[in-house]
C-alpha cells in the first residue's frame, strides 16, 4: 500500500509540474518580439509613441515585445516585404498591394496617412508654373507618382522635364541647396518644414502648393490613401487587434499633443527634423487612422488611376 502511495504521489507531482509549465507557455509570449519597420518621415511618425513605449523593457502589446526601426524611402520596405524579415511593415499603399500578389505574405490592416506632399519652390508658384518649370519629384513607381500624374493631367500640364530622385530627403536637400527659381520640387512633410527653417536663415522663403488639395479637385473628391500598415498573414490575431487599438489612440494623441510626439521623435533619432521644427510639421503630415475594411472603395478608385502600379485589381484577400 505504501508503494502504491509513493507511485501515485510521483505521478501527481509530474502531472502538476507539466500542467504549470504548459500554462506558463500558453499565457505569455515573452520570448517573441514583433518587428516593425517604417519609412522615415510621416509613416515613422505615426508609430512614435509605440516606439517610445517599446524602450521600456516591460512594455508589450498582447504580451509581445516590440522592436521598431526606420528605413529611407520605399526600397527598404520593399526589401522587408520580399524577405519577410518583419512582422509589421508600413509602406506605400500600392507597394503593399503589388507585392501581396507575389507572395500573399502581408495583409492590409489600416491606413495611416492621407498624403503629406507639396509642390515647393523658392519663388512664388501656381499650377500654371508647373507647365514650363524643371520638375524634381520623388516616389517614382509609387502612389505618389499616380497622384501627381492625375493632377498634371487635370490641369493640362504636359511637362516632360521631370526628374525623379530617391526620396523626399533628397528633394528637400536640393531645394535648399539649389534655390533655382525655375525648379519646382515635390517635398513631403515633415522635411518640408525643415527646408522652411533653413531657407529662412538665408532670408529665403518656400512657396508651396498643397498636393492633397489639388488631387481632391482633380479626382472629384477622391481620398488619397498614401501609406498603410501591413501585417504578416499568419500573425496572432490578438496582437493585431491590440496593436490597431493602440495605434489609433497614438495617432489621435500625436495630432492633439504634437509637442510630446516631437520630443519623442527627437529622442528616438528617427531621422525626423528636430522637435522645434517637427511640432509645426505634424498638421501637414495628415496622419489619420482608417481600418482597411473602410478603405475598399477609395482604394479601388485609386487603382483605376494606374492599375499597373498596384499589379492590377485588388481582391478581398488583400484585406486583413
Amino acid at each position: 500500500m505504501k508503494r502504491i502511495y509513493i507511485v501515485l504521489t510521483l505521478f501527481l507531482s509530474v502531472f502538476l509540474f507539466a500542467s504549470c509549465t504548459n500554462t506558463k507557455t500558453n499565457s505569455t509570449n515573452d520570448n517573441k518580439t514583433i518587428k516593425i519597420i517604417a519609412p522615415s518621415g510621416a509613416p515613422a511618425l505615426s508609430q512614435v509613441l509605440i516606439a517610445h513605449n517599446a524602450l521600456n523593457e516591460d512594455f508589450t502589446i498582447a504580451n509581445y515585445k516590440i522592436s521598431f526601426e526606420t528605413t529611407n524611402g520605399a526600397q527598404g520596405v520593399q526589401a522587408a516585404i520580399t524577405s519577410q524579415s518583419h512582422d509589421v511593415i508600413i509602406a506605400p499603399i500600392n507597394l503593399g498591394a503589388k507585392l501581396f500578389k507575389s507572395n500573399n505574405a502581408y495583409k492590409y490592416v489600416c491606413n495611416i496617412t492621407d498624403g503629406n506632399l507639396y509642390f515647393a519652390s523658392t519663388s512664388p508658384i501656381t499650377m500654371e508654373s508647373l507647365k514650363n518649370a524643371n520638375l524634381v519629384f520623388f516616389g517614382e513607381g509609387t502612389i505618389n507618382q499616380a497622384i501627381v500624374n492625375e493632377i498634371l493631367e487635370y490641369n493640362g500640364i504636359d511637362n516632360q522635364n521631370i526628374t525623379y530622385l530617391a526620396d523626399t530627403s533628397t528633394t528637400n536637400q536640393q531645394l535648399v541647396a539649389d534655390q533655382n527659381p525655375n525648379t519646382i520640387y515635390l517635398v513631403a512633410e515633415p522635411v518640408l518644414s525643415s527646408a522652411r527653417i533653413n531657407l529662412a536663415k538665408q532670408n529665403k522663403q518656400v512657396y508651396t502648393i498643397d498636393v492633397q488639395e489639388e488631387f481632391y479637385k482633380a479626382s472629384n473628391g477622391m481620398t488619397f490613401l498614401q501609406a498603410g500598415v501591413f501585417v504578416k498573414s499568419d500573425i496572432d490575431n490578438n496582437f493585431v487587434e491590440a496593436y490597431l487599438e493602440m495605434l489609433e489612440d497614438n495617432i489621435s494623441s500625436i495630432n492633439e499633443d504634437p509637442q510630446t510626439a516631437s520630443n519623442y521623435a527627437e529622442e528616438l533619432n528617427l531621422g525626423l527634423p528636430a522637435a522645434n521644427i517637427l511640432i509645426n510639421a505634424i498638421p501637414g503630415c495628415n496622419l489619420h487612422f482608417r481600418l482597411a475594411s473602410d478603405c475598399k472603395d477609395s482604394l479601388n478608385a485609386l487603382v483605376e488611376l494606374n492599375p499597373d502600379l498596384f499589379g492590377g485589381t485588388i481582391s478581398d484577400e488583400f484585406y486583413y
